[in-house]
C-alpha cells in the first residue's frame, strides 16, 4: 500500500455561517482573512496551496456582496491533520462580531465543491409604495413577469460596458422564482421571496427584479437567505 499523498489535505470541513451587522461591510478578501487568522489563533494545522506563494486552503462557495445580511453562507477549509468539531467550534468564536458560524461537517474529499454547484440563491426584500401598493396589483405583476418571455433591464455601474454589451440586457434568464411573502395594504408596503440565478454565466439582483414589476416600488436592504445548488452539499441538507 502506498503512503498517502504529502500535498493532499487531510481533511476537508464545510461552515455554514451568517454575516449580520455590524459585519455588512466586510469584504470578502477580509473575511477569508478573518477566517484564515482564526484558525491559525486557533491552532488549527490549515492546509496551504502548492503555489509559489502558498495560499490557505479556503474557499466561499459564492461571492459575497457588501452591505447586505447574508444567512446562509459556505466555506470549505482543508487541514493537514484532523480537527475535531470542538477546534472548529472554538477558532470560529474568535471571528468578528456580526460573523456568526451556524453549522460545520466535515465533508469527504470525493464530494464536489460547494462553488461547483452553485446555481442561484434566495432572496426576501421589503419594498415601500403608495396607495397603488395592493396585495392584488403586486401578486398581479409577480404573475406577469414570471410569465414574459423577456424583461428589459440595464446595466449596471461596475458591469462589462464594452460596446457588444452596452445598454439594455434581458433579466428574465437570472429570475428562476418570485413570490409576495406578505403585503400590508395600510403602510404600503410588501415583502418579497426571490431565487435568482447566481453562477458562472450571471447573477440577479433583487432590486432589478423590484424595478420590473413596473409599480411605484422603493426597494428597501435584502437578506440573501440561503444558496441554492444542483446537488446540494452535505452542510446545507
Amino acid at each position: 500500500m502506498t503512503d498517502r499523498n504529502s500535498d493532499q489535505p487531510r481533511q476537508r470541513w464545510q461552515l455554514l455561517f451568517a454575516r449580520r451587522d455590524p459585519a455588512l461591510r466586510i469584504r470578502q478578501a477580509e473575511l477569508l482573512s478573518e477566517f484564515e487568522r482564526a484558525f491559525h489563533e486557533a491552532g488549527l494545522p490549515l492546509a496551504h496551496t502548492n503555489a509559489l506563494r502558498p495560499r490557505p486552503r479556503l474557499k466561499f462557495a459564492a461571492n459575497l456582496p457588501i452591505g447586505i445580511e447574508l444567512r446562509g453562507e459556505i466555506l470549505e477549509a482543508y487541514f493537514d491533520d484532523l480537527v475535531p468539531i470542538g477546534k472548529i467550534q472554538a477558532a470560529t468564536a474568535l471571528l468578528p462580531e456580526g460573523i456568526e458560524v451556524l453549522d460545520a461537517r466535515e465533508v469527504w474529499h470525493g464530494f464536489p465543491s460547494a462553488a461547483s454547484q452553485l446555481r442561484a440563491a434566495e432572496y426576501e426584500i421589503d419594498v415601500r409604495g403608495d396607495g397603488q401598493l395592493t396585495d392584488e396589483a403586486l401578486r398581479g405583476a409577480v404573475v406577469r413577469i414570471l410569465a414574459a418571455p423577456r424583461l428589459v433591464g440595464q446595466r449596471r455601474r461596475g458591469e462589462s460596458e464594452r460596446r457588444v454589451d452596452a445598454g439594455a440586457r434581458d433579466l428574465r434568464p437570472l429570475v428562476e422564482d418570485v413570490e409576495v411573502l406578505e403585503v400590508d395594504e395600510e403602510e404600503h408596503r410588501a415583502r418579497l421571496r426571490m431565487v435568482l440565478r447566481l453562477d458562472s454565466s450571471g447573477a440577479g439582483r433583487p432590486e432589478d427584479v423590484v424595478r420590473a414589476l413596473d409599480l411605484a416600488l422603493r426597494p428597501g436592504p435584502a437578506v440573501r437567505t440561503r444558496l441554492v445548488f444542483v446537488d446540494t452539499p452535505p452542510i446545507a441538507r
